[in-house]
């Protein structure tokens, strides 16, 4: 059999050269009510996408209400301007369309993706789901009915319990301590008047962001929003996010969870927001300690110990101070040497930076695939949608591979130093107490929750 042209399994392949990264040009338009329209033409394809900003996060809710923005977004398709639910889906049907709506703790995402010769119908529709939900009791009861099946299901997952339970550990009543989707207690109690409540005060035009690239005429589409939107009135503030304090940092909680046949283990602690000045360096930070497969955590737990299938660390940016959380799920008799483990290594970082080849393998991960991000008008706004939520510069997309290059491993080391010290770790295990608390015992003191109770 030939060779010729066999890869060559003894040496690491070169590593790619950095393309040029090639943003289409947005139009700026902004209407007299406010909103701020961001257009891009992009002729390659004859398809469109766009995304509304809304100010309607669920850090915005109050906390009696927990939920009700998961569930208004659910709800603006089902049934708006006299049309019912299995009316609506006909229409999106009709226009060949995708209609969806994501909402964090920060903002509601609507978006849609459609051909550009159906523009003027997925308008119509976009208008009519914002300005026209119908809200009505029976769709409310059977979208809230579902949302509770849902919770039901998740909190039966270790790995969902374990997130929810250490954001409440490490924020306690803030707003980011709570679940973005709400608790069973909440969302059971909301009823249409709260949807519908919530929906004016917060579906409104001041704040608002409508982002749209495809195979579209940049003032064309602006006056065909303006037709829809122009008349579109309400003001409201963003809400402004109290600043969070570490409710029991350096803890060790033991979720009870009988007959758990492993251990969901997390180390944790508050972050930082997106719009940081150390956001680059922690981020290297991160991709070296946990966010790659190759990183620290990973080689640790998973290669040399066998603990896991995978372990990893991330920072969860947000307006405010997210969470940096690492995660595994590890053989219950591993638990307290895998918190050990990922302590020591959060500590080696300070003690032991990067090397050469760790530093340009956690560059390249965050800058070589960054060109593939924006080949579609779908990525390209999701991309433009992240900039206008946080508030980020204008070139940050097209500095971002060279302010990841500027890094040092100096700054790396003051990032992990400052944004995620050991000792303020809080340590949450989910499993079988009988099983693993003697050994955890070994680790620090044990606080024991229930897995079915709060």
């Amino acid at each position: 059999m030939s060779t010729a042209g066999a890869l060559d399994r003894t040496r690491p392949p070169l590593s790619e050269e950095l393309r040029p990264l090639e943003l289409p040009l947005f139009h700026r338009f902004r209407l007299d009510n406010g909103l701020k329209l961001l257009v891009a033409e992009n002729p390659k394809l004859p398809e469109v996408s766009l995304r509304l900003i809304l100010e309607a996060g669920a850090a915005a809710e109050q906390p009696e209400l927990g939920g009700v923005a998961e569930l208004t977004g659910r709800l603006l398709s089902e049934g708006a301007a006299g049309r019912s639910a299995l009316e609506m889906a006909a229409w999106l049907d009709r226009l060949g369309a995708a209609f969806g709506a994501s909402v964090g703790y920060d903002v509601a995402n609507l978006s849609m993706h459609f051909l550009s010769d159906v523009s003027d119908g997925a308008l119509d529709y976009l208008r009519a789901v914002v300005r026209e939900p119908a809200f009505e009791e029976e769709e409310v009861a059977r979208v809230r009915q579902e949302r509770l099946d849902e919770i039901e299901r998740h909190l039966d997952e270790p790995a969902v319990l374990a997130d929810l339970r250490l954001i409440r550990a490490i924020y306690g009543d803030h707003p980011y301590g709570r679940p973005a989707g709400g608790e069973p207690e909440t969302v059971a109690s909301l009823g249409a008047a709260g949807v519908a409540g919530f929906h004016a005060e917060r579906y409104v035009p001041d704040g608002a962001v409508l982002i749209a690239c495809g195979a579209l005429d940049a003032r064309a589409f602006s006056d065909a929003v303006a037709l829809r939107f122009d008349d579109w009135t309400g003001a409201g503030a963003r809400s402004e996010l109290p600043s969070p304090s570490s409710a029991s940092a350096g803890g060790l909680i033991l979720v009870d969870r009988e007959h758990s046949a492993q251990a969901e283990i997390r180390v944790g602690r508050i972050g930082m927001e997106y719009a940081a000045p150390d956001f680059f360096p922690a981020t290297l930070a991160n991709a070296i300690l946990g966010g790659l497969f190759n990183s620290r955590i990973n080689m640790n737990l998973r290669e040399d110990k066998g603990w896991t299938y995978g372990a990893r660390s991330s920072f969860r940016f947000r307006r405010g101070a997210g969470p940096f959380v690492v995660s595994a799920a590890v053989e219950s008799a591993a638990a307290a040497g895998a918190f050990r483990e990922i302590l020591a290594e959060i500590q080696s970082l300070v003690k032991r930076p990067p090397d050469d080849g760790e530093l340009r393998l956690a560059k390249n991960a965050l800058t070589l695939s960054l060109p593939r991000q924006f080949e579609t008008p779908s990525l390209v706004t999701r991309k433009v949608a992240t900039q206008q939520i946080y508030e980020l510069p204008e070139d940050y997309w097209e500095t971002y591979a060279d302010r990841v290059e500027a890094v040092t491993p100096e700054e790396i080391v003051d990032a992990a130093n400052s944004r995620i010290p050991s000792e303020s770790m809080t340590l949450l295990a989910v499993a079988s107490s009988a099983e693993v608390r003697p050994m955890l015992e070994e680790v620090g003191d044990v606080s024991v929750e229930n897995a079915e109770s709060g």
